[in-house]
């Protein structure tokens, strides 16, 4: 039997009842949308979320101390002889944190002043939009310079390149006038509205302007050499700061880009049960299939019997099941994409990638040939002449 008669006769057996082939062709739509759209959803949110997490530009490990006394401090010069000493160590940064707010004209805005140097760079991965990060001279000075997120630029001035621009800070009580030297994608932002409108704007500026050399930090991010085991790092950091610096209180060393990659590999976790549920209504769906073609071939015994009769081959009973249950699942999974290609246009999302549609056709095309198997082979098994007499 040739293809085109195959194609021919299977798509005459859909016709011949409609309801069960739409109703059919409606639960694999379902199914096929469900899975489409669950999978969409999920890797774009993973993709946010990693996007976040770069956006932090926060990499390599933190150092902080825990339960402190009136020992030796966790300071900046502790931080500088703490690179040269320990192996594996390509720069440390200090770091100091106070919570104040910034004006310019009318607006003001509550934010998170970080006290930095001219190692920002190094240690922490930010996008420069406009001007750029703190240099070694107004790190050394003190200068009265800083670097802000574009989303407290445009909270103040309206617009994101604001480099010379003055902000006044209050810091400690006090009001200084700062210049604006860099401005840096926002970090907060890029976690979404809710975290961002929980977390103050961050605003960089010379270490000095908060503590001296002497003075306790609060954190030391450490950037470490290419290649280096973060974990024999950390181990030797907290060492050196224990045993040879007798810093007062517990060492915490964290491994924030294993903090990361453990964040992303929960997210593809949550995003493959998330597909796993999809993947149910669709074989749902495939079962309703199954169902509908087994009952095709039970009506259809007397035609398989005629056809067996006067030449036809059982192959050919098998490979016209078979079209006709993957026509019937290619056309629904055709429908639910578009469904789902429509829903989100009409929402203003991101349409899932190409690569991901054409997966979930192949899918129904191959789940719908699953579908038909048992089908066929009861069909093709069928003898002519007491398929004839039924």
């Amino acid at each position: 039997m040739s293809v085109r008669d195959l194609f021919r006769m299977a798509v005459g057996g859909l016709r011949e009842n409609r309801l069960r082939t739409v109703l059919c062709a409606l639960s694999v739509a379902v199914g096929a949308a469900a899975l489409l759209l669950i999978a969409a959803l999920g890797l774009m949110g993973q993709q946010k979320l990693a996007e976040g997490i770069r956006t932090l530009g926060v990499s390599g490990l933190t150092v902080y101390v825990d339960d402190r006394g009136a020992g030796q401090a966790l300071s900046a010069a502790v931080a500088d002889t703490m690179a040269q000493a320990v192996s594996g160590v390509e720069c440390a940064m200090p770091i100091k944190a106070l919570s104040g707010t910034v004006r310019a004209g009318h607006a003001g805005e509550d934010v998170l002043f970080l006290g930095v140097d001219e190692r920002l760079g190094e240690v922490m991965q930010l996008d420069v939009l406009a001007g750029s990060l703190l240099t070694r001279a107004q790190a050394q000075a003190a200068q009265p310079v800083a670097v802000v997120g574009d989303d407290l630029a445009q909270a103040l001035y309206g617009r994101d390149n604001i480099v010379g621009r003055t902000i006044r800070l209050r810091l400690g009580g006090c009001d200084q006038d700062f210049t604006v030297c860099g401005v840096v994608h926002a970090q907060t932002s890029a976690l979404g509205t809710a975290v961002a409108s929980l977390a103050p704007h961050l605003v960089y500026i010379p270490y000095g302007c908060l503590a001296t050399q002497t003075q306790s930090a609060d954190q030391v991010f450490v950037q470490c050499l290419s290649g280096a085991d973060l974990s024999a790092v950390s181990g030797r950091i907290s060492r050196y700061l224990t045993d040879r610096v007798q810093v007062d209180g517990t060492v915490r060393v964290q491994n924030m880009s294993g903090i990361a990659e453990t964040v992303n590999r929960m997210a593809e976790l949550g995003v493959g049960l998330f597909v796993a549920v999809g993947g149910v209504a669709l074989c749902v769906a495939l079962l309703g299939v199954m169902s509908g073609m087994l009952a095709a071939a039970q009506e259809k015994t007397g035609e398989i019997g005629v056809l067996l009769a006067i030449g036809a081959q059982p192959r050919d009973i098998r490979h016209l099941f078979l079209l006709q249950s993957t026509l019937l699942c290619a056309v629904g999974g055709l429908m639910g994409a578009g469904g789902v290609l429509a829903l989100l246009r009409a929402a203003a999302v991101d349409t899932p990638a190409l690569w991901l549609t054409a997966a979930l056709l192949a899918l129904c095309v191959a789940c719908g040939a699953a579908a038909g198997l048992l089908p066929a082979v009861r069909a093709a098994r069928l003898d002519p002449i007491e398929a004839m007499r039924k």
